[in-house]
């Protein structure tokens, strides 16, 4: 019997993670999710409780009631933008949260596997190869995100060395699905067609660098290929580390024309400076030979009605 825990179960990512957890694993599996927030509803099977990363007595006592045998790290803040308007939070939270429940992991569950979701963007400017990247591929993090994430993977590594506990590190690219914060590039162009569908802003799209070049996963895609990494147990070696990608950038402008197909008005497009990130990176892809080859896992997801549910969820938020 597996007892899952996973972390940041209240975010984007975390409540489709349960989701999938709980379709995809046995009937007698535990799954507890924890998180800073309160969800508005659970899976079938799904417990809850809210206890934040930070307060290291409360997670202590948490892990121990629980000793998971798998632990899935989604909690952090994970938009870049974010990230560069409040580095200090992004450390203490990113870094200082994961400390935490490492040192929890060690202590009540030896022999956990502890997977830890790093980020694609750790590799930063090796990027500029103009290739999909494996993991072989050298990091070179940028920015207070990348920097967080890749010292997350350091700290990991030093930590658990003289655990019992398994680390398993993925790297996810980009996603994509209903939910998602309007900070990253997909949400914040659905939700400004929806606001000139609703007449509330003139209309014209505000947009960034469209030229640049990012690996795009539907997040059901993402989230499935961390359940199939968690049952396969430990067949995963200690230490392995997973890209999570297609292999096949898409053009930011590409998105925004896919995503203009669904409209329901015309609009301009005008380039906002402050939409502009310093240092763009052309292209940004990864190579998944590695997990396809681990677990059989593919991108399945239709990119399509991933791009309409987005736009159908700034819509109803209208």
């Amino acid at each position: 019997m597996k007892r899952i825990l996973v972390t940041g179960a209240t975010g984007f990512v975390g409540r489709h993670a349960l989701a999938a957890l709980s379709s995809g694993t046995g009937a007698s599996d535990r799954i507890l999710g924890i998180g800073r927030g309160t969800p508005a509803s659970l899976p079938d099977g799904v417990a809850f409780r809210q206890v934040d990363l930070l307060d290291e007595a409360a997670l202590s006592a948490c892990v121990a009631e629980f000793r998971p045998t798998d632990v899935l790290h989604l909690a952090a803040i994970a938009s870049v933008q974010q990230s560069a308007d409040a580095p200090g939070e992004t450390w203490r939270v990113n870094l200082m949260g994961l400390l935490n429940l490492a040192e929890a992991t060690a202590h009540s569950a030896p022999g956990a596997g502890f997977f830890f979701v790093s980020s694609g963007e750790v590799y930063g400017r090796a990027f500029l190869a103009g290739h999909a990247l494996t993991e072989d591929t050298r990091p070179e993090p940028q920015g207070a995100y990348a920097l967080s994430k890749w010292f997350g993977e350091t700290i990991l590594r030093d930590v658990l060395a003289r655990s019992e506990v398994r680390l398993v590190i993925l790297r996810p690219f980009n996603q994509i699905g209903a939910g998602q914060d309007e900070r990253f590039v997909v949400p914040s162009f659905a939700c400004q067609i929806a606001r000139i569908e609703a007449g509330l802003v003139p209309p014209v799209l505000e947009v960034g660098n469209l030229a640049a070049e990012r690996d795009f996963l539907t997040v059901g895609d993402v989230v499935q290929a961390y359940v199939d990494l968690i049952g396969r147990g430990a067949e995963i070696v200690d230490g392995s580390v997973f890209n999570i990608a297609s292999g096949r950038p898409r053009s930011i402008e590409s998105v925004l024309s896919d995503l203009r197909r669904h409209a329901r008005i015309p609009f301009d497009v005008r380039v906002a400076k402050d939409r502009m990130r310093p240092s763009e990176i052309p292209v940004a892809a990864g190579d998944a030979t590695r997990l396809t080859e681990a677990t059989g896992w593919v991108p399945r997801g239709d990119w399509d009605a991933a791009l309409a549910d987005v736009l159908a969820h700034a819509r109803a938020a209208m």
